[in-house]
């Protein structure tokens, strides 16, 4: 009869051969860690652009056109990049665009470029660049 009272016993509190609770613990922290790690690089990695453009300054030069002069700053400089440039008029209507080639060679470039517009612009912008 003490033998059967043990082996109760043991089987009602003996330890499992999984993990502990601490263990499982311990292992989906780790879990959550790691993935916060990824998903932080991911979306670091997509915060930074490859391309940025600044406008350094515009000019109209007549009512049909507008020059405008910008900066890329390119970290992927072995690669050739296209910006578009457009023209605004007073609405706020696009008047003029443009798409720029940003050849290869340097990581920061300033370029200019000449818009042709179907009226008088009195903004120029860098809508988007991208490597081609």
């Amino acid at each position: 009869m003490a033998s059967e009272e043990r082996d109760e016993v043991v089987a009602r509190y003996a330890r499992s051969s999984g993990l502990s609770r601490r263990g499982r613990v311990a292992l989906g922290t780790a879990g959550v860690l790691a993935l916060t790690g990824v998903v932080s690089y991911i979306g670091l990695k997509q915060a930074t652009p490859t391309l940025t453009a600044t406008v350094l300054g515009y000019q109209v030069a007549s009512d049909h056109s507008i020059d405008v002069r910008f900066r890329v700053d390119n970290r992927e400089s072995d690669r050739a990049a296209t910006c578009t440039v457009r023209a605004r008029s007073y609405s706020g209507d696009e008047v003029g665009r443009l798409d720029v080639p940003v050849p290869t060679g340097s990581r920061a470039r300033e370029l200019s470029a000449t818009v042709k517009t179907s009226s008088r612009a009195i903004t120029g912008e860098v809508v988007e660049c991208r490597l081609t």
